[in-house]
C-alpha cells in the first residue's frame, strides 16, 4: 500500500519541481513563457501520468 502513497505524494511535489524549472527557464536563460510551457507541460505531464497510473494499478 505504500507504492500507490508515493505516487500521489510524487504529484504536487513534481509540480513544484517542473515549476522552477519552468521558472528558471524563464527568468535565467531568456526564453519566454509561451516556449517554456510546451517544455513544462511534458516535463510534468510525463511522470505524473506514470504515477498517477501506478496508484491505480497499485490500489
Amino acid at each position: 500500500m505504500t507504492m500507490p502513497i508515493a505516487a500521489l505524494i510524487f504529484i504536487p511535489i513534481w509540480l513544484g519541481a517542473a515549476a522552477i524549472n519552468m521558472w528558471l527557464g524563464v527568468s535565467r536563460a531568456g526564453f519566454s513563457v509561451a516556449e517554456e510551457l510546451p517544455v513544462f507541460l511534458a516535463v510534468f505531464a510525463i511522470p505524473a501520468v506514470v504515477a498517477w497510473f501506478i496508484w491505480w494499478k497499485f490500489s
